[in-house]
């Protein structure tokens, strides 16, 4: 059994075993490239030799030597975050360079952190990271774009320099509200209720489940289930009263997150 990602481990080796889509921002990469250049103590031509004996990278050159600003804005991500702990550990992680490098970081919304050995980490985990990318490619459709901008809203509070619970809980709600209101068509209904659910999203899940046996009774289950996470979420949704504007534990929110996520594929599937 796997004990983790290894602390102070190239992010390339602790998490891309298979083609993964990961978070990413011009800006950082702008700013990685100064980030980059300023360090006095490692070897950069050294470096671009180590990423291309390390981690295969086809290191970019210049007119007579290696474009370091080509690397770092135009790279996998996965290399430049493998980079990132290459350079601070050729740097003999340097206290400055090292907190510079978790600034870009969190200043871009990267959701990603970095560890006291230069390693860097997805935010959350891995699975959650999955389930982001999986869900965001289930809200392709043009149909579903105001559940997918809920959907970035509400990842965007994961930001280390400014995160809430409670924005990831309600924008993952608003998400949900929108999909569900989408899927089941022209009628009266803009909230999700237990009694929408039974009357509009347990039809569409009878039909979908058909060919399974005893499906009411699964259908029912699921129903119950989801009912519950609507009753759970609701308290931080959009537009909740005063009195219910609390703020929400962050590993609460990213349970309640990763459930709300996974009843989302649910419904945008229908």
């Amino acid at each position: 059994m796997s004990s983790g990602p290894e602390e102070g481990g190239y992010f390339r080796r602790n998490y891309v075993r298979e083609p993964v889509l990961l978070a990413d921002s011009v800006r950082a990469r702008r700013r990685l490239v100064a980030w980059f250049a300023a360090a006095r103590m490692g070897d950069k031509s050294d470096f671009a030799e180590q990423m291309e004996r390390m981690f295969g990278v086809d290191y970019p050159i210049g007119f007579d030597s290696y474009n370091h600003s080509a690397f770092w804005e135009k790279e996998d991500i996965a290399d430049i975050l493998s980079g990132i702990t290459l350079w601070l550990q050729m740097n003999r992680l340097h206290n400055l360079l090292l907190a510079e490098a978790r600034a870009i970081i969190a200043e871009e919304s990267l959701r990603y952190r970095i560890d006291d050995k230069g390693g860097v980490h997805f935010f959350v985990d891995e699975e959650f990271e999955r389930a982001i990318q999986s869900t965001i490619a289930g809200l392709g459709s043009t149909r579903f774009t105001a559940a997918n901008h809920a959907l970035q809203d509400a990842l965007s509070n994961l930001d280390v320099a400014h995160q809430s619970g409670k924005g990831l809980i309600s924008g993952i709600f608003e998400a949900v509200e929108s999909a569900f209101i989408t899927i089941i068509g022209p009628t009266k209904i803009d909230r999700i209720s237990p009694k929408a659910i039974d009357d509009h999203l347990r039809p569409k899940l009878l039909n979908h489940f058909s060919a399974y046996p005893e499906a009411g009774d699964k259908v029912d289950r699921l129903l119950g289930t989801f009912k519950a996470w609507v009753h759970s979420a609701h308290p931080f949704r959009h537009g909740a009263g005063f009195d219910q504007a609390h703020e929400a534990p962050l590993d609460l929110a990213i349970a309640t997150a990763t459930q709300g996520m996974s009843f989302l594929r649910l419904i945008v599937a229908l």
